[in-house]
């Protein structure tokens, strides 16, 4: 490929990006909140076009690992009743390690890379930021946004954007003033929230990028970031008992209970529990979207347990989880260690991952494209380079190259997948919380 078809092919490439991230939190008329045909085709697209500049070779291990997971979600899918739309969900995770492949090599071909996905970042916050204000005079409750439909979804989106923009080494003094701009705004609409998980995601990550050595000297800066961003956030409190700064550690709580966000999300748990009981479902799972089947619904808004442990058990059983588990293990194995104490863009995958992993754990954030797409990120920035040349002990295990041909036949078929059932269960039906759990019956 010559010079200028190759510039030509990493600017396409840099463009599809900046659409994903903008497509991520933008609202898209018509886009379902779980299966988000656009989002999902705007990331194929995006493999598409970094398959022309990368080879994707996998360890033997690891596509062992991969095959045993893909294998065993048809499975699960096949099972549970409805294979389509439970694959077209799953698909979002089968996706992930083509994600991390692609974008670890483009990452160590194409310095401007990450850049252009952190300025699109920056510029994503402050348009988020001008949108609730000029939307603020039709606001009647603040929970529920004209933006995210959920001040939890404002948080997870504003948190991960700010920590994915505390790495500027090497860049021009504009672009850093451009960062620290956009992280007062994320942080500030993140304390503002008042979402807690969110918060303690945050405070996780910016620990460990602290600690990261060539971002030791610019904690005194960050630290008058996070003090402005607290002072925009009392400021602009909107006097929501469920949100601010000083209501997420002083919270009412009622009839000696804890505050209803908490005690729904634990009832959501429990009831997920209650539904693992039943033997089949614990082993093999009912496929993606899982609670659906299973019945978990609480309202128009919070379909999910919010617990990514109990969605892995409800999708794909114990079986599912183990093989993930074992696919993630692969992935990593090695590498943190490697690159963590050389490079600070390592520092930043991990931060990022123990941001994901919080939101995950609490809010359900790995339920969303917005937020895998992200974590395949964090993992490309850990990850070390296919080198072919080199004879370490990292790039001498013998490895498979995958035809692109194939992966892109099979990322057409997702994409025509997606559009097909986007409108899968447009309507739902409601499972009461105080109801209790019923295994619904399978033919």
């Amino acid at each position: 490929m010559s010079t200028k078809n190759t510039r030509l092919t990493f600017s396409l490439i840099n463009l599809m990006a900046v659409a994903v991230v903008f497509i991520g939190w933008w609202p898209v008329p018509g886009s379902y909140f779980l299966l988000d045909p656009v989002l999902f085709c705007a990331i194929a697209v995006l493999c598409l076009l970094m398959l022309s500049v990368n080879e994707v070779c996998i360890g033997q291990r690891s596509l062992f690992a991969y095959a045993a997971f893909a294998i065993w979600v048809f499975l699960s899918d096949a099972l549970g009743g409805e294979f389509l739309p439970a694959l077209a969900r799953d698909v979002h995770w089968l996706i992930l390690p083509l994600l991390v492949i692609l974008y670890s090599q483009l990452f160590a071909k194409s310095k401007d890379a990450l850049k252009v996905l952190q300025v699109a970042v920056a510029l994503s916050l402050i348009i988020i930021c001008y949108r609730l204000v000029d939307s603020a005079y039709g606001v009647v409750n603040w929970v529920m946004l004209p933006i995210f439909g959920n001040i939890r979804h404002l948080a997870m989106t504003a948190g991960l954007m700010s920590v994915f923009l505390y790495h500027d080494v090497g860049y021009r003094q504009t672009e850093k003033w451009l960062f620290v701009l956009a992280r007062i705004i994320g942080l500030g609409l993140v304390f503002w929230s008042g979402s807690r998980a969110s918060m303690l995601a945050w405070a996780l990550a910016f620990f460990l990028i602290i600690l990261g050595t060539d971002q030791r000297s610019k904690w005194r800066g960050w630290c008058l970031e996070v003090s402005a961003a607290i002072a925009l956030a009392l400021l602009f409190d909107v006097g929501n008992p469920s949100m601010g700064f000083l209501n997420a550690f002083f919270r009412q709580w009622s009839s000696g209970s804890m505050d209803g966000i908490s005690s729904g999300r634990l009832t959501l748990w429990l009831k997920t529990i209650d539904a693992l009981r039943d033997p089949y479902t614990m082993i093999f799972g009912a496929g993606g979207n899982g609670f659906v089947r299973l019945q978990l619904m609480w309202d128009a808004q919070s379909f999910q347990p919010h617990n990514i442990i109990l969605q892995v058990l409800s999708d794909w059983g114990v079986g599912g989880f183990l093989l993930l588990v074992l696919l993630v293990k692969q992935g990593i194995s090695g590498r943190l260690a490697w690159k963590a104490s050389k490079d600070g863009k390592a520092v930043l995958g991990v931060a990022l991952m123990a941001f994901l992993l919080v939101i995950g754990l609490l809010d359900a954030g790995l339920y969303h494209l917005q937020y895998l797409f992200f974590a395949a990120i964090a993992f490309a920035l850990i990850a070390k380079p296919v080198d072919h040349g080199a004879h370490d002990g990292m790039a001498s295990i013998k490895r498979i190259c995958v035809p692109r041909l194939g992966i892109a036949a099979l990322l057409l078929a997702a994409m025509f997948l997606h559009w097909t059932v986007r409108n899968y269960r447009a309507d739902w039906p409601v499972s009461p919380l105080n109801q209790p759990y019923v295994a619904p019956h399978r033919g």
